[in-house]
């Protein structure tokens, strides 16, 4: 094994980490940020490779803005304390109920949305619910 190959992963290992545990209550981009430009200065990636990169995930990005601008105007507008107190309500004390109903309307929000859409849209109901 490489120098090289040990180092990239110590710092993706690290910055992940890093995105995980929020040393010193930093926001999680800083370590994300922090470890790309630690690899583009050490030269480990080239910095048109890391931009290259950056530019092929466009549309995910934009996927993403849009998923979270969703979910927020759905929060202000306080769909998932309906959706939450509508489950639990229709769940009664039981808790199989209550998964079976937060497992259908994942399928349903997925059937017309996606996987990530149903993670960013329904996570802040689920939390409600819980």
């Amino acid at each position: 094994m490489s120098l090289a190959y040990g180092a990239t992963w110590a710092i993706a290992g690290l910055s992940t980490a890093g995105v995980i545990a929020r040393p010193m209550r930093w926001p999680e981009w800083i370590w994300a940020v922090a470890g790309a430009v630690l690899l583009i200065v050490l030269g480990l990636m080239p910095l048109g490779e890391a931009g290259q990169a950056v530019a092929k995930g466009t549309d995910v990005y934009l996927f993403l803005i849009g998923m979270m601008l969703l979910s927020e105007t759905a929060r202000e507008h306080g769909a998932f304390d309906w959706i939450a107190a509508t489950a639990v309500n229709m769940a009664g004390r039981s808790r199989a109920k209550l998964f079976a109903l937060v497992y259908a309307t994942g399928v349903v929000v997925t059937t017309f949305m996606s996987n990530d859409a149903t993670a960013v849209v329904l996570t802040p109901a689920v939390f409600v619910a819980a």
